[in-house]
């Protein structure tokens, strides 16, 4: 900016104005960038927020809707534990009672 100074000090008033309009829209013209960034950052962090939420909703969907099945699957496997255990013990008696007339 100093160099500028230097180099307009014997320049016509006219070009001193339009070197200091051409120097304030370059920095409007930053501002406006920085504040499109700013913008586009906080868009990008709300798109982010807002999908990870609905990951959570469908996550927490899709195990309620599994929850009955996994239930179903677990009560058919304790049913089947039981059948076996109590043909185990049906096979035991047999054979004790093969072996011990009682």
């Amino acid at each position: 900016m100093a160099l500028v100074g230097l180099l307009l000090a014997g320049a016509p008033p006219i070009v001193v104005a339009q070197v200091s309009k051409g120097t304030g829209e370059v920095v409007e013209g930053a501002k406006k960038i920085g504040k499109g960034v700013e913008e586009t950052a906080k868009g990008i962090g709300q798109t982010v927020t807002e999908g990870a939420k609905e990951v959570g909703h469908r996550a927490a969907e899709a195990g309620k809707q599994t929850k009955p099945a996994a239930e179903k699957v677990g009560s058919s496997a304790k049913g089947f534990g039981e059948s076996v255990w109590d043909g185990l013990k049906s096979v035991g008696y047999s054979v004790k009672r093969f072996f011990t007339g009682h």
